[in-house]
């Protein structure tokens, strides 16, 4: 289902179908993910990508892409959910980027690191070694990685990271 990759924010309808409780599938995927590929996870990896993708389920509204259309693309396994790239898991979704885009986001919005809670306008508002994301008006850290985090402008995304203008996503460059 390519056509998503040209919706910009999702409706209220895709919004009530995102449910938290997919996110513990979401999180196992990802581990299983990262371990084909050969990414090195810390111990607790699962739970905190279950924490951050509950927190961030609250905040998905903000969300480029198709954030439920992600979530449901991991609620069971399939081959086609991930790729490897330089070692790294990169969702898939049998070629379906809003979803993969949207199942990020609410992972990014979740993590402390890419949306601290802090509300802001400028950078100036923000401690120090922290910028504003003009999308989610909350300071986030520039060394993080936030890919799926809502944006505006690449000065909205982290160090190694720009932002797509078509979804208004960061990604990796």
């Amino acid at each position: 289902m390519m056509s998503g990759d040209d919706e910009s924010m999702p409706d209220a309808a895709m919004m009530q179908s995102l449910d938290p409780a997919k996110c513990t599938a979401f999180a196992q995927s990802l581990v299983t993910a990262a371990q084909t590929c050969g990414t090195t996870l810390p111990a607790n990896a699962q739970s905190t990508f279950e924490s951050f993708c509950k927190k961030g389920v609250t905040a998905a509204a903000t969300c480029g892409g198709n954030p439920a259309g992600g979530l449901d693309c991991f609620a069971s396994p399939d081959p086609n959910d991930w790729v490897c790239q330089l070692g790294e898991p990169y969702p898939y979704c049998n070629g379906d980027l809003a979803s993969a885009l949207g199942a990020y986001c609410v992972i990014a919005l979740g993590n402390p690191q890419c949306a601290t809670g802090v509300k802001c306008s400028y950078d100036a508002d923000c401690s120090s070694g922290l910028a504003c994301n003009d999308a989610t008006g909350q300071c986030f850290s520039k060394t993080a990685y936030c890919v799926g985090l809502p944006c505006n402008y690449d000065a909205d995304c982290p160090e190694n990271h720009t932002c797509n203008s078509a979804e208004h996503m960061c990604v990796g460059r």
